[in-house]
């Protein structure tokens, strides 16, 4: 800080809205003026400008602040848009995910505690509607939960060296009851390949990519499981043949509560799987992406960090 660059003299210029020069101390003083507007003022000490240097080098900084001013509100404007976009994901969310089973268990519940005759059979329904739906709102806090620890960093990995053929068979393992018949083709270029990963969690994200896959597809089209190496990296995709995102939905798939506008309504969920993911596989320090084409299907690649020259032991 130099003394000789006083806030007062700094005000002094501002209020009278003209540049003062003091050869004897070396000082110059100026308004940032941005055509009749005055943004503030700077002070320069050292060799003495003439006037016109110090007039063109505050009309340069005023211009300066301006920009970097409407950039700044740009961007609270964009922030502000984003805020308002995810409360509307959130209240879909909220109306459907939470709404609808719920609204289901008050049905059930209305019709066991009428007079109306049930059989057994017909009583078993209801109650198992109430149990399903039980278990989705279960599920959908436990999801949301799950979801704020891992973002508040909460969750601590127990990455060790694991193949991830051992990782693909374990997901399907997980997968199998809802699989079905349907063709699973398994592509490993390397049997060896082996990741530095916390088991449980690698095998959520890919349980979730696979039962994804297997929801918005046929059953009779196959799912593709590959794996490869590339630098210091395991790329582990998940390929369908189903409906395909659009571009338009690319950015948006990985959105906490963001579900397909086409298909929210046709595929159960809470739109929490696809974020959770996402955070599991960056705190691992991979990344996590899809490629998708419409009436085609969809891959989803995330990659998690090779471990060299070691493979897991049992």
């Amino acid at each position: 800080k130099l003394p000789q660059l006083d806030a007062d003299s700094l005000k002094a210029v501002i209020a009278r809205e003209d540049l003062e020069i003091d050869e004897e101390r070396s000082v110059c003083f100026a308004p940032l003026r941005l055509g009749v507007r005055i943004l503030g003022s700077m002070g320069i000490s050292g060799p003495v400008l003439s006037r016109q240097s110090l007039e063109a080098l505050g009309t340069l900084i005023a211009i300066a602040i301006e920009r970097a001013y409407a950039t700044e509100l740009v961007g609270k404007t964009e922030s502000a848009r984003e805020g308002e976009r995810l409360k509307s994901v959130l209240l879909d969310a909220i109306t459907h995910e939470i709404r609808t089973p719920l609204t289901s268990m008050k049905a059930s519940v209305t019709t066991l505690l009428s007079d109306a005759k049930l059989d057994e059979a017909q009583r078993r329904e209801l109650l198992n509607i109430i149990n399903e739906e039980c278990d989705r709102l279960n599920r959908l806090v436990g999801e949301a939960g799950e979801m704020a620890r891992l973002e508040a960093g909460e969750v601590k990995l127990q990455s060790k060296p694991h193949r991830v053929e051992e990782l693909i068979s374990a997901a399907l393992d997980t997968c199998k009851a809802g699989l079905g018949t349907r063709p699973i083709h398994v592509e490993l270029k390397n049997p060896a390949l082996t990741v530095n990963a916390d088991m449980a969690r690698a095998r959520e994200v890919l349980v979730h990519l696979i039962e994804n896959a297997n929801m918005y597809s046929s059953p009779d089209e196959p799912i593709t499981i590959s794996a490869e190496e590339k630098e210091d990296f395991a790329f582990i995709s998940v390929a369908d043949h189903g409906p395909g995102i659009d571009d338009q939905e690319v950015g948006l798939i990985f959105d906490k509560f963001y579900r397909g506008k086409d298909q929210r309504y046709r595929v159960s969920g809470t739109g929490m799987g696809l974020p959770i993911a996402k955070a599991i596989v960056e705190a691992h320090g991979g990344t996590i992406g899809v490629v998708s084409q419409l009436g085609h299907g969809s891959v989803f690649t995330f990659s998690l960090p090779i471990v060299r020259g070691k493979t897991e032991r049992r």
